[in-house]
């Protein structure tokens, strides 16, 4: 066994105002009654700076778990009543992404540069 080239992701942010943020949030909370937390970074564990920062466009993360669930571990779990909030709200957003109140994937952000297309 080697050891790899220590490579890493850059973390992320997109800002809570984005529309496509407040949309997201919305939708979650039109679903399960309860307003989301948002947390604007996500810190380097994915490859999101693949898609946030070297394609420009807007990510959000929805995680269906909690901080016990052991991800990744011999003992990784998923409570059923998670999996089905999880199903539930993504269900919703799939419905709300149908509406007519949907922000256009070119409205600009906060610096006026719109997402591509």
């Amino acid at each position: 066994m080697r050891r790899g080239g220590g490579g890493f992701f850059q973390a992320s942010r997109l800002d809570p105002e984005d529309l496509w943020v407040v949309f997201t949030a919305r939708s979650i909370e039109r679903t399960t009654g309860r307003a989301p937390t948002v947390l604007p970074n996500l810190g380097g564990s994915l490859p999101n700076d693949s898609f946030a920062d070297v394609l420009g466009l807007r990510t959000i993360w929805i995680p269906h778990s909690y901080a016990g669930c052991s991800q990744h571990a011999p003992d990784e779990h998923l409570l059923a009543p998670l999996a089905r909030e999880g199903l539930g709200l993504m269900a919703g957003l799939f419905w709300d992404l149908g509406e007519d109140d949907v922000p256009s994937p070119l409205v600009a952000n906060k610096l006026d540069t719109p997402a591509p297309a």
